[in-house]
């Protein structure tokens, strides 16, 4: 962030209020002058009084005093101006984002009922252990539907998966959450949503970090457009590497080695759900990932700042009364 320094939101109240000003002090100055020449009279034998010390004090004394009450008023009148032009102080903003994007892709076919929302809880902690990183999240089963798209919002975030964790626990408000899932033939059509996840990362042309948690007990039922093997290819040729989540492994099994192997050939790194360094492994892997920081747009931002000029209006105003004062007296 760059201070840019003090500005005015009204700078025209100033100009005004100074003209105003100057324009009132030649009014003043000719009806004073004019009264003096009228008032002015020769008294003989004066120079006897206006030699007295007493007298020279008394003058001298005055002239302070009317010194003090015109600058006075023009350090009153001058802040009082500057504060209605609404001082600011700028500063420009030169955000930075991180190069980073992390699509989160979620099964939600029948035989993965039983672990969804532990499956949401494990995308909360993860979303935890980032910080600048754009995050984004697609569920998927006869067809794939994004929840919402890549942002670095995290407290927009966490609420959807929030709600997410109340529509996957049968919560009859959020049925909409499963909305766009059902259009296809068959359920749990991984390869579709796999290749939906990969294909959801926009930027494409900056050199940016680009990974899916995918998870899925990969139970395929139907006939997908894109097999798991396919997805896998155009994940290896986007550069996007794929860390999978298994929540049903039990042992070697033929579905459980052909994701393996379909993850672990993008680069990825493969989990059983119930691995308790799958979350540290995921994270650790996507921090490991070279990044760069993005400048984003430069916004300037705005801020009152009325300090001086209140404080000058004070000592202004102080003398004012002060020198009035002495004069009642």
């Amino acid at each position: 962030m760059e201070l840019n320094g003090l500005d005015l939101k009204w700078p025209g109240v100033l100009s005004l209020g100074v003209l105003v000003a100057v324009a009132l002090a030649f009014l003043v100055h000719r009806m004073v002058s004019r009264r003096s020449a009228r008032a002015a009279a020769a008294v003989a034998n004066s120079t006897a009084l206006t030699e007295l010390p007493e007298y020279r004090r008394a003058l001298r004394l005055h002239r302070i005093r009317m010194a003090v009450l015109a600058l006075s008023a023009v350090l009153l009148g001058g802040a009082a101006l500057v504060g209605a032009a609404r001082p600011l102080d700028t500063t420009v903003d030169k955000p930075q984002t991180r190069s980073r994007d992390i699509m989160l892709c979620l099964d939600i076919s029948g035989s993965m009922a039983a672990y969804d929302a532990t499956l949401v809880a494990t995308f909360k902690s993860l979303v935890k252990s980032f910080e600048g990183e754009r995050i984004g999240l697609v569920i998927f089963n006869s067809s794939a539907a994004t929840v919402f798209p890549l942002t670095d919002d995290y407290d927009f975030i966490n609420d959807e998966l929030d709600t997410a964790t109340k529509a996957l626990s049968g919560d009859p408000e959020f049925e909409s959450f499963f909305a766009g899932t059902f259009n296809g033939r068959g359920t749990s059509l991984i390869g579709d949503g796999l290749a939906t996840c990969v294909s959801s990362f926009d930027k494409v042309d900056l050199q940016r970090a680009r990974s899916v948690v995918f998870a899925t007990d990969n139970h395929l039922a139907g006939r997908p457009i894109i097999d798991v093997d396919e997805a896998g290819e155009l994940a290896k040729a986007k550069g996007v590497r794929v860390y999978g989540l298994n929540p049903e492994e039990d042992g070697p099994d033929d579905e459980a080695l052909e994701m393996r192997e379909v993850v672990t050939g993008t680069a990825g790194h493969y989990y059983a759900m119930g691995d308790q360094s799958a979350i540290k492994g995921i994270v650790d892997s996507v921090q490991a990932q070279e990044a760069t920081l993005i400048d984003a747009a430069s916004r300037s931002l705005y801020s009152d700042n009325p300090t001086l000029p209140i404080a000058l209006a004070g000592v202004g105003l102080l003398g004012v009364v002060g020198a009035s004062r002495r004069w009642a007296t």
